[in-house]
């Protein structure tokens, strides 16, 4: 399974690479071509010429504006009015610079903001850290660029139509005001106050005809899904994302290749199958599994390192050392593991251990540890090497039982059931009871009913009673009498050859009756008739009491009389019926 496991990851490398094959080995940067800044982009609407046209007659009416409002500064007589005539420059002057930066923008297709941007030089050791994660957070962030920055240029286009259709209003109603105005003072004021707005206006609308313009043309570069997926892919594979697949692949090639030597060396190597126990060989085995993991992670750092991919390789090594660190907590835990390899731990190969309710032979002690027990079905367990900590194994016996019966064994259980087990495996034991029909129980719990295994000999056991007043011949004719009638009936139904040995013997004095045990011992070929035994004994028992007329007592109960009237003790047979109890028979009256 591991070596699939490592063909499956070869397998997706290779088609990763089959995918992006004109792209460059470990995330090289490419060289792009950059737009040609005269091409023109038809783009619904709008194209590149139209709106570098409205952008340069802006700029020009613009440029004169701040002409005029120098010459307005240099006339101006007091400290408030060229106070004020700067600030509207510096207003002009952005807006001048804004159309600037548009129109270069759209002629070069080029974003110009990150184009000039410089990386900032600080020490600090958090920025540090946001160095290395922020390249890897750009790439993710590149992936959903596109239509993040269509929706922000929807935006900015339904914003830009609100503003243009507000200044409208504005310029109507400073026209309208200016119409019915007769003095020449104010109506020059909004003259100069319409243009002003009409001047906005055009501004709104060249910012407006740029935002439509970059928004067709992202529009322009829709793609299908399949393209826009493929896309996605290759900007993941293009640096850092190929460079992490081939690192994560040389990590697991070097530790499924170094596990499959391992694997091979143990199943061949003359000392192994010798000296598997030896406390060295095991020493070996466990510096073996440090330096698998030490020379997976060196594969790992040298893929990094080879494709100079210093952002990955510092993130993993950030990663190493929290290993470390977060390794001195558990540190207990990995002694106890490295101790129980070694085979000096509280669990030891070759010995019996208690897991999960059932005992089991510990075979093979390793991160991997296999248990077995060879009277179940599927009687072999793989558990990790941790799961053994709070367990504690024990040298056992040859002749020590792994489990209370086997497969086509009857078996009594402690809640009365008696059939014959068909299957029992780690989880269930499946018995078989007369009349075909199958009760199963959970493992543990058929343990928990002590199971009493009687596939090889059994012996069934009845009490029969006979009345007081044979008692002369109680303990000497009676229980002779009773053997051979008993013994000759089992023979005659067919049990002769499996009755091991039967006996008749006085057992005590009951209540009522004089009381019999019979012992009858049988071979685990009849086993299946457990209860049928049962019952023919207690008819040739019967059967016998008939023949020599003796008596079956009912069961009786005392009445004590009030002492101060007579003392009297009445026993009474009681016949007892299925739902009642009722008085029957005579009554014996002792004085």
């Amino acid at each position: 399974m591991k070596m699939k496991a490592g063909l499956i990851a070869l397998f997706i490398v290779i088609s990763s690479f089959f995918f992006l094959k004109n792209h460059p080995v470990c995330g090289q940067t490419e060289n792009r071509k950059l737009p040609v800044a005269g091409k023109l982009v038809a783009t619904g609407e709008v194209n590149t010429v139209d709106a570098l046209t409205d952008i340069i007659q802006v700029i020009v009416e613009l440029g004169k504006e701040i002409e005029d409002n120098k010459t307005k500064l240099h006339m101006a007589e007091t400290h408030e009015e060229r106070s004020e005539i700067s600030k509207e420059i510096d207003k002009l002057n952005e807006r001048l610079g804004s159309l600037k930066v548009n129109f270069e923008e759209i002629a070069t297709g080029l974003d110009l903001g990150t184009f000039y941007a410089k990386p900032q030089k600080r020490f600090d050791w958090k920025e540090e850290i946001q160095t290395l994660i922020g390249p890897i957070i750009n790439d993710l962030k590149s992936m959903t660029a596109r239509p993040r920055l269509i929706e922000n240029l929807r935006t900015q286009v339904a914003y830009y139509e609100k503003q243009i259709f507000l200044v409208k209003n504005a310029t109507e109603n400073i026209h309208n005001l200016a119409a019915q105005v007769k003095g020449e003072n104010l109506k020059n004021q909004l003259v100069d106050l319409e243009t002003d707005w009409y001047n906005k206006g055009r501004q709104i609308s060249s910012q407006l005809t740029v935002s439509k313009y970059q928004l067709a043309d992202k529009l322009s570069e829709r793609k299908s899904f399949l393209e826009s997926s493929k896309n996605v892919v290759q900007v993941f594979f293009k640096s850092r994302g190929r460079n992490f697949i081939l690192a994560v692949f040389a990590f697991l090639f070097v530790f499924f290749l170094l596990r499959y030597i391992h694997r091979n060396i143990y199943r061949g190597s003359f000392i192994h199958r010798t000296v598997a126990s030896s406390f060295y060989i095991r020493l070996a085995e466990v510096l073996y599994y440090v330096l698998t993991f030490v020379g997976a992670t060196g594969a790992l750092l040298l893929v990094l390192y080879v494709c100079g991919d210093w952002v990955l390789l510092g993130i993993a090594f950030i990663f190493i050392l929290g290993l470390i660190w977060a390794a001195k907590q558990t540190l207990p835990r990995f002694y106890e593991q490295g101790a129980l390899l070694l085979n000096l731990g509280t669990v030891k190969e070759n010995e019996r251990v208690i897991y999960n309710g059932l005992p089991w032979k510990v075979v093979s002690l390793h991160l991997s540890t296999h248990l077995i027990n060879p009277e179940l079905k599927g009687g072999l367990l793989r558990i990790p090497i941790r799961d053994l900590k709070d367990i504690r194994s024990r040298p056992y016996h040859p002749d020590e039982p792994w489990f209370p019966c086997k497969e086509n064994d009857c078996v009594l259980l402690a809640d009365g059931t008696m059939g014959r087990v068909i299957t029992q495996t780690p989880e269930v034991v499946q018995l078989l009871l007369g009349g075909g029909s199958y009760k199963t129980y959970r493992t543990e719990e058929f343990l928990n009913q002590n199971p009493t295994n009687i596939s090889k000999n059994f012996r069934v056991n009845v009490t029969f009673g006979i009345d007081y007043q044979y008692q002369s011949i109680s303990t000497t004719e009676i229980p002779e009498k009773l053997r051979k009638m008993i013994e000759t009936g089992l023979i005659n139904e067919g049990y002769g050859n499996d009755m091991i040995k039967f006996t008749v013997e006085f057992k005590e004095i009951g209540d009522s009756s004089l009381n019999y045990v019979i012992l009858a011992d049988f071979s685990g070929r009849v086993a299946k008739d457990y209860n049928k035994l049962s019952r023919i004994i207690q008819k040739l028992a019967l059967d016998t009491c008939n023949k020599f007329g003796w008596e079956i007592p009912y069961t009786t109960f005392t009445i004590h009389t009030a002492p101060s009237r007579s003392q009297q003790r009445i026993s009474v047979p009681v016949e007892v019926a299925a739902d009642t109890a009722k008085v029957a028979g005579r009554a014996n009256v002792s004085k």
